[in-house]
């Protein structure tokens, strides 16, 4: 007996091509599928799933917006209940950021279709959080969305004005309330201090002596640093050959150990010479810091 074919069939070109695409794609991926998925059911309905969404996807051009929505939609409920839905968050290199915070601005409930959950927007969120820097959203199939967070690092405190920030080595306002856990850090003052304290940090690593006891920094005229020590000291460095001017200062220290007078103004703006003044001679002195306990 011949083989009828449907009228649909043969007045639709459209479902013809759909169901021999069907055809063509189904038996090397259904070799796939059993080996990512042991459970052959759930393995037969993603598939499936699968396999529609995107022939859908070709025809999407000429399908109405709530016919696509809802194929969509459909899609996903299906896979869903095939067992492709959201069971867990996991989350790695989380520090400071809050669990709660993190967690809203996923948007995710359990039970979600993992397959619904837009990785690309929800990174633009959680990277919004104060103290993510960057984040990778991986899906891991069937239940579980992956965030890899990397945080920013807390580098001085800034004050401007009547304002303190806590700012990154990039000059960057991390978070602007409860820093009583950072007061360890130095305070930066000056308009275009953040932005410049990278440098001033890393040149000081070769001096010890002196970044040690640092506890503030001025960035005056946008010209130069003025540095307060913390046995009340200053430090006053030229606008130029400032390597010069601490390489001197350093020669001093190991012959008079002038770093560890309190109360002392250093100036190494004149090149031939270093000033030694108490703190009230000084014609300009850093601005007065809190006090703090000293350090070795």
């Amino acid at each position: 007996m011949p083989k009828v074919k449907s009228a649909m069939t043969k007045r639709n070109p459209k479902a013809r091509l759909m169901r021999a695409a069907s055809f063509m794609l189904m038996a090397p991926a259904t070799k796939l599928v059993a080996r990512l998925f042991p459970n052959w059911r759930l393995g037969m309905a993603s598939l499936t799933g699968i396999l529609v969404l995107a022939l859908v996807g070709i025809f999407t051009a000429e399908l109405t917006r709530p016919t696509a929505d809802y194929l969509r939609d459909g899609f996903f409920d299906a896979t869903a209940k095939a067992g492709l839905h959201v069971t867990d968050i996991t989350v790695e290199g989380r520090r400071r950021t809050q669990r709660g915070d993190l967690l809203a601005v996923t948007q995710i409930a359990a039970g979600m279709p993992i397959l619904r959950v837009d990785l690309g927007a929800m990174r633009t969120r959680i990277k919004k959080l104060p103290w993510v820097n960057n984040v990778t959203v991986v899906r891991r199939l069937p239940g579980i969305i992956h965030l890899q967070v990397r945080e920013r690092e807390p580098f001085a405190l800034y004050e401007e004005g009547r304002k303190t920030a806590l700012i990154d080595k990039n000059g960057d306002v991390i978070i602007r309330n409860h820093l009583q856990t950072f007061e360890h850090l130095p305070v930066l003052s000056g308009s275009g201090a953040p932005i410049r304290a990278q440098a001033l940090m890393d040149m000081l690593q070769d001096y010890p002596v002196v970044r040690n006891r640092l506890v503030a920094a001025e960035w005056i005229g946008g010209r130069r640093w003025s540095l307060t020590l913390d046995h009340g000291g200053a430090v006053h460095l030229p606008a130029k050959n400032v390597q010069n001017a601490l390489n001197r200062l350093m020669d001093l220290e190991r012959e008079r150990r002038i770093l560890a007078v309190e109360n002392q103004s250093i100036d190494l703006r004149l090149p031939d010479r270093i000033l030694l003044r108490p703190m009230g001679e000084t014609s300009r002195a850093a601005p007065p810091r809190p006090k703090r306990e000293k350090r070795s």
